[in-house]
């Protein structure tokens, strides 16, 4: 059969081989660049991202601080377990993460220091996530993938999640959610559909924002396809049917709340809305970063709701725009990371956090899970805006994309450093929560314990201020009151000494040892009679 004679039509040659021109090549020499956005990452990418994030986070591995007994919050029923099995009992699986929970058991059998293992395995798990996302975005053929997973990967408000203890649970989760979409999303044959329904379903137990996979996928599929059938579709339902089901399953004993007023959904509509704003804004602007975040409860319901509100009524010109728009493929991989960010971050707005003390507060824990796809959805925009104004647009890409990437490791760096000694860590939060007593209380506790030669930056005088602020609200605290007597001993004032001292004999029953020491403050200060009751009440106890 002879071959056209239109030459425009000809296909390029190679011997008798005829080689169609791939749709993801350059047309000319010209347009390819090893910057391209759309090249996988070799070699040194990945030995960058993990020098980086090591880099940026190693200082959380100094800390020594673990499961903080002044913590009233139960951040992981670790807490309460007494061995790995009760992970894996029936009403456990429904309730928590095994896989976390398991991982918590296991780490306390390294024989490394505990804290340094809990935390080098969340970040070794937090590189494995990155990974995971930089293979989703490159299956994607998104622009910039390697600059998004970057930034990602060093974001400031992923480090509460790697720092405080109990929230491994989200690292995990994403992990799992992660995995199911790259081999959904890759769907070369049968066992990538299995390993994707198997995924998912361990995806789902241990976390609820993983009921959005199928969504997601869906999404994926609509941005691949400019023309959509229903039977495009079709491969989902397995992944539709499984979701529904173990989501019966999981909530199958969970009490339902019933009678609710509209006071109290109004309020959950006020704490969603302000957690969505709060969530957003780290995403988009980490500058105001610390483990908890103080939530407005000051302000009345009725003006505040409306505000609160705002974020997700924001999206809706989006939607209106990319509907409008929706044959192409910018507007289409614009809806995926749009409403692949909404569905996963809509469980993390609906859950309250909370301060040591149990009073609300933002954490960004419940960001985590959802804050790659909004890094990817803004970065990979970006990029492909950016990067099609030809070259120009390529120098003016290496130089914003580097800007912004050292921005966030100076960030997350001197945040990172900001809370690794556990007295700076301490003394930060006592600042941004004035009115509660317990990280006065943990800073106190340290400064007692600690030989190191930061605590001399603290004076009696200082150290005496914050056991009053901490006795003020917490009377009850005899070891407070107790090393506020000494400390009152130590900067020479008696009177204030004595005054401790009797009032702890008074009210608490005590041990020998203190008692002598009393005894011998009362010696000193010449109240002998009354030393020597207290001796006899030594004697008495003996």
């Amino acid at each position: 059969m002879s071959q056209p004679h239109n030459t425009a039509a000809r296909k390029p040659r190679t011997g008798n081989l005829i080689v169609p021109p791939s749709p993801t090549e350059p047309l000319t020499r010209r347009k390819r660049s090893a910057t391209d956005t759309r090249q996988p990452a070799h070699l040194r990418y990945y030995f960058a991202l993990v020098a980086l994030v090591i880099l940026v986070f190693s200082p959380l591995l100094i800390s020594d601080m673990l499961w903080s007994e002044i913590d009233s919050v139960e951040r992981s029923a670790f807490q309460t377990m007494d061995n790995w099995q009760q992970a894996w009992t029936l009403d456990s699986i429904r309730q928590n993460n095994p896989i976390a929970i398991s991982s918590y058991f296991i780490e306390q059998a390294i024989p490394l220091p505990t804290a340094t293992v809990h935390r080098g395995i969340n970040i070794l798990l937090h590189l494995f996530a990155a990974v995971l996302l930089l293979k989703n975005l490159e299956t994607l053929k998104l622009p910039a993938a390697f600059s998004a997973t970057l930034i990602f990967a060093l974001h400031p408000a992923t480090i509460q999640t790697l720092f405080w203890a109990g929230y491994r649970s989200e690292i995990i989760a994403l992990i799992f959610i992660l995995s199911a979409l790259y081999f959904g999303i890759r769907n070369r044959n049968g066992r990538d559909t299995i390993v994707t329904i198997a995924l998912t379903t361990i995806a789902c137990v241990v976390h609820p924002a993983a009921f959005a996979i199928p969504i997601i996928l869906a999404l994926v599929i609509l941005y691949k396809k400019r023309s959509i059938h229903l039977n495009s579709f079709n491969r989902l339902l397995p992944l539709l049917c499984l979701c529904l089901f173990l989501g019966l399953w999981i909530n199958a004993e969970n009490p339902n709340v019933e009678g609710a007023d509209s006071v109290i959904r109004t309020e959950r509509l006020y704490h969603a809305g302000q957690n969505m704003a709060h969530f957003t804004n780290q995403a988009l602007l980490p500058i105001n970063n610390a483990l908890f975040h103080r939530f407005d409860i000051d302000t009345k319901y009725e003006t505040d709701v409306g505000m609160n509100l705002m974020p997700f009524l924001l999206f809706v010109p989006f939607f209106i725009l990319l509907a409008s728009n929706i044959k192409k493929k910018w507007s289409r991989a614009i809806l995926l990371g749009l409403c692949s960010y909404l569905a996963l971050i809509v469980y993390g707005t609906t859950q309250d956090g909370h301060f040591i003390n149990g009073a609300l507060a933002h954490e960004d824990h419940h960001l985590y899970v959802a804050l790659p796809m909004i890094v990817a959805l803004i970065v990979s925009a970006l990029g492909r805006l950016i990067y099609s104004m030809g070259t120009a647009g390529k120098a003016l890409w290496v130089m914003g994309c580097s800007l912004l990437i050292l921005i966030e490791i100076t960030l997350s760096a001197t945040f990172a450093y900001s809370i690794a000694e556990p007295t700076k860590m301490w003394t930060s939060m006592s600042e941004r929560w004035p009115n509660a007593w317990e990280p006065k209380a943990a800073l106190v506790n340290r400064i007692d314990l600690s030989d190191s030669p930061e605590d001399s930056l603290f004076t009696n005088i200082q150290l005496i201020n914050m056991l009053q602020d901490v006795l003020e609200m917490r009377p009850d605290l005899i070891e407070e009151r107790k090393q506020l007597a000494r400390t009152f001993v130590a900067e020479g004032q008696r009177s204030n000494a004595l005054r401790e001292y009797k009032h702890i004999l008074r009210e608490t029953p005590l041990d020998n040892e203190f008692l002598e020491e009393a005894a011998a403050f009362l010696d000193k200060v010449g109240l002998s009679w009354d030393a020597n009751k207290t001796r006899d009440r030594m004697i008495s106890t003996q």
